[in-house]
């Protein structure tokens, strides 16, 4: 049916968006020169971003007191070609927030400690359609249809947060090792509503609603491990993510299928809602390792990163539902991922005792085998569709150093294309699976970043870096 279309049309736009942070390890950064060098910073970061990349670099940082990533903005577009029907476009264009950091460091008992605030994930997306136009497509399936509306909205929003404390400690003059441990807290929730309406020659009215929604909340801990040498030449950096350990979870989950105006035999009505779900939110291990080579005044900051994948699992365990079919309709709400390889460099370039300048890339490649998406439950027909997008992310900018603060200027730029197979055909005989067809989508983003950095403890407790 044509409101089929419109749904899996509107929700690949919203879930391409709304996935690239959960299956892009890279899609955000944190701390205000790591987000410069897109995070190519595991053994050189010298802001309060090390407590996110490597907390063994608390030992070689000078005191920042307090730091925080200004609220930051950014343009992103994704626009989908052919989908569906040859030569059909689906195009969205958002400007919002990004994630940021604040945090600090302190001194208690002779040992270096940090604190941390991550607004790790911010995602709200509301996207709505409506449409009253007859085509030839609906005439070709509905040919007695005289009148049609047609109106859609989906929604997607999570909201995750992470609190931490850092510690590290110098072994000797060159190895130093530390720890992070976040508490973080992950709200998810969305669903989709779609009415269909249909008036017939002999004004018979028929309609259709269907209406999904879902919630998912996380409350565990991450813990990251880090390590530091500072060789001749270079400092050498590893930090290892530790599985995501989950303290306390829940899950909602509700249906609700309306049709009338049909006749007896074809009228349905469907009501579920089910509270207090089974619910696991799992994050892999990964690892990273990088390098802070000098250069003059300059650094070349190198990266590499490993992310385990995770074999397949319920996000929300679902009973199967009665919508009139012959059989009970599961409802799938599980998630896959493969292992991931990304790698990355930067530069920073000294210009004088005020100014330097930084660019950078990394790569950032999809991590989803399966996602956790919701579809239109009520077709036999309907299949998930898992749509994938590797990254190149681009940034540049500049830190200006005055007498009581540091403040950094930047934007980052990120692009991809995709192709994907349509998983479904309109037909005059109504929607089929699909096999051969193919859509592309075409992602951007640009980024525009201001931070600050304030050292209001560096006269109380002044703690020179060893760069």
């Amino acid at each position: 049916m044509t409101f089929r279309l419109l749904l899996l049309g509107c929700l690949l736009v919203n879930y391409s968006n709304s996935y690239a942070q959960q299956g892009n390890y890279k899609f955000n950064n944190f701390g205000n020169r790591s987000i410069l060098l897109s995070g190519n910073v595991t053994g050189s970061v010298t802001d309060i971003g090390l407590t996110f990349y490597n907390p063994s670099r608390l030992t070689e940082v000078e005191n920042t007191g307090f730091a925080f990533n200004a609220r930051a903005y950014q343009l992103s577009s994704v626009k989908i070609s052919n989908i569906f029907v040859d030569e059909s476009n689906i195009s969205s264009t958002n400007f919002s927030g990004v994630p940021s950091m604040a945090g600090g460091t302190f001194k208690l008992f002779g040992t270096r400690f940090a604190y941390s605030f991550i607004s790790k994930n911010r995602i709200d997306n509301n996207l709505g359609y409506s449409s009253d136009i007859l085509t030839d497509k609906i005439l070709e399936i509905y040919p007695e249809a005289e009148a049609y509306r047609v109106s859609t909205n989906l929604r997607s929003k999570i909201k995750e947060d992470w609190f931490g404390l850092t510690w590290a400690k110098a072994i000797n003059d060159d190895l130093s090792l530390g720890i992070s441990l976040f508490g973080s807290t992950y709200d998810y929730n969305g669903g989709s509503n779609i009415d269909h309406t249909i008036q017939a020659t002999d004004n018979n009215v028929a309609f259709y609603q269907n209406t999904i929604g879902f919630s998912q909340k996380s409350y565990g801990l991450f813990v990251k491990v880090g390590a530091n040498y500072n060789f001749t030449n270079f400092d050498l950096g590893l930090n290892v993510n530790l599985p995501y350990l989950e303290v306390d979870s829940d899950g909602r989950f509700n249906y609700n299928k309306v049709i009338s105006g049909t006749g007896e035999d074809l009228d349905q009505f469907y009501t579920y809602g089910y509270t207090n779900l089974a619910a696991s939110r799992r994050e892999p291990l990964g690892v990273s390792l990088g390098a802070g080579i000098p250069i003059g005044k300059g650094k070349l900051h190198l990266n590499i990163d490993y992310i385990n994948g995770l074999s397949g699992y319920n996000r929300l365990v679902i009973p199967s539902i009665d919508i009139g079919e012959d059989d009970l309709t599961p409802v799938v709400f599980s998630e896959e991922r493969r292992d991931v390889f990304n790698f990355g460099a930067g530069i920073e370039i000294y210009i004088n005792d005020r100014f330097k300048s930084f660019a950078s890339f990394t790569t950032d490649n999809n991590a989803f085998v399966k996602s956790a998406n919701i579809f239109d439950l009520s077709s036999d027909d309907s299949r998930e569709v898992n749509i994938g997008e590797d990254f190149i992310h681009y940034s540049i900018g500049l830190d200006l150093k005055l007498n009581f603060a540091s403040v950094i200027f930047g934007v980052t730029y990120t692009n991809s294309n995709t192709e994907f197979i349509n998983p479904l055909d309109l037909l005059p005989t109504g929607i089929d699976p699909n096999d051969n067809s193919i859509a592309t989508i075409d992602y951007s983003r640009w980024q525009f970043v201001v931070g600050l950095e304030i050292p209001v403890l560096e006269k109380i407790n002044p703690i020179k870096s060893k760069e």
